[in-house]
C-alpha cells in the first residue's frame, strides 16, 4: 500500500498549488495545479489497474490479468486530454493576470513539494513493477520540470515582463494535450500483441533444428509492450517413438526456447508444443 501515503500527500500538494494559483493570481501556477489533479487522479487509476494486473489465473482469463495494467495506461491518456480541454478554457478567460510578487515563493515551494512526489512514485514504479505506475513516474517528473518553469516564468513576470506567466500558462495546457494525444496514439502498443522481431523467430527456429529428427510444422509467436513472448510450435517426430519420449524431446525445446530467449532480453511468458508424427498434415 505505498501508494496511498503518496496520493494523500500529492493531494495535498495538488490544494496548494491550486490555493496559491488563485489567491497570488499566478496563472501558470493554477494551470499546474489543473495539471497535478490530472497527475493524481491517473495515479489512482495506474495503482487501481496495477492491482488487477497482478491477479493469477483464473477460470475466465487464461494468461492471467496483465493487460488491465496496459488498458491502466490508455485510460490515463483519455483522462489526460479531457483535463487539458478544462485547463485550456481556464487560460483562455483569465489570460494576461498579471501574478503578485508572492507568488514566487509560493511557486518554489511548490517546487521541493513536487520533488519528495516525484521520488515516492519512483520508488513504487520500481517495487511494484508496474506499466501504468512506470508510466505515471515520467508523468510526474515532466510535471517536475514543469513547475520549476513556474517558478522561473513567474520570477520574470513579477520582476519583468508581466505577459510571460500567461504565456508558460497557455504552454502548459498545450503541453498537456499533446501528450494525452501522443499516449492515446500509442494504444496499439499497450493492448495488442504483434510479431517478434526477427532474432526471437531466428532463435526459435535454431533450437528446434538443433535436436535430431525434430521437425518444426509451424510456429506462431506474439510479443507484448512488456517483451512477454508467447511460444506455439508444431512439431514433427518419427511416428515410433514412445509418448514419453515425445513429451521429454518438447520438454527439453521449451527449456532451450526459455533460456536463449531469456539471453537476448525477452521473457517467455507462455509456450505451447503440439507434437505430431512424422507425414501427417495440419487439417484446417
Amino acid at each position: 500500500m505505498l501508494l496511498v501515503p503518496i496520493i494523500v500527500f500529492y493531494l495535498a500538494v495538488v490544494f496548494f498549488k491550486i490555493f496559491w494559483g488563485i489567491t497570488g493570481k499566478n496563472l501558470s501556477l493554477l494551470a499546474d495545479g489543473l495539471d497535478s489533479v490530472k497527475n493524481v487522479v491517473t495515479l489512482v487509476i495506474a495503482f487501481f489497474f496495477s492491482r488487477i494486473s497482478r491477479k493469477g489465473v483464473d477460470e475466465t482469463h487464461h494468461f492471467g490479468h496483465t493487460k488491465y495494467d496496459s488498458l491502466g495506461a490508455v485510460v490515463i491518456s483519455i483522462f489526460q486530454i479531457f483535463v487539458s480541454g478544462i485547463t485550456m478554457t481556464v487560460v483562455f478567460f483569465k489570460f494576461g493576470q498579471i501574478p503578485e510578487e508572492k507568488s514566487v515563493d509560493h511557486s518554489f515551494f511548490s517546487f521541493i513539494l513536487m520533488f519528495f512526489v516525484v521520488f515516492g512514485v519512483y520508488f513504487a514504479s520500481k517495487r511494484y513493477r508496474s506499466e501504468s505506475i512506470r508510466a505515471e513516474f515520467w508523468h510526474e517528473f515532466s510535471d517536475l520540470i514543469q513547475t520549476g518553469f513556474v517558478l522561473i516564468s513567474t520570477y520574470i513576470s513579477v520582476n519583468y515582463f508581466p505577459l510571460v506567466n500567461s504565456i508558460f500558462a497557455l504552454f502548459v495546457s498545450l503541453f498537456l494535450l499533446c501528450s494525452g494525444i501522443r499516449t492515446f496514439l500509442r494504444v496499439e502498443k499497450f493492448i495488442m500483441d504483434w510479431a517478434p522481431p526477427p532474432s526471437v523467430i531466428s532463435a526459435v527456429k535454431e533450437i528446434v533444428s538443433k535436436h535430431k529428427n525434430v521437425l518444426l510444422r509451424e510456429n506462431r509467436l506474439s510479443i507484448s509492450a512488456e517483451n512477454k513472448v508467447r511460444v506455439e510450435l508444431t512439431i514433427q517426430l518419427e511416428g515410433n517413438i514412445f509418448l514419453q519420449e515425445a513429451h521429454n524431446i518438447s520438454h527439453i525445446i521449451e527449456k532451450d526456447i526459455k533460456d536463449k530467449l531469456k539471453d537476448i532480453g525477452f521473457e517467455v511468458e507462455n509456450i505451447v508444443i503440439h507434437v505430431e508424427p512424422s507425414g501427417a498434415h495440419i487439417v484446417n
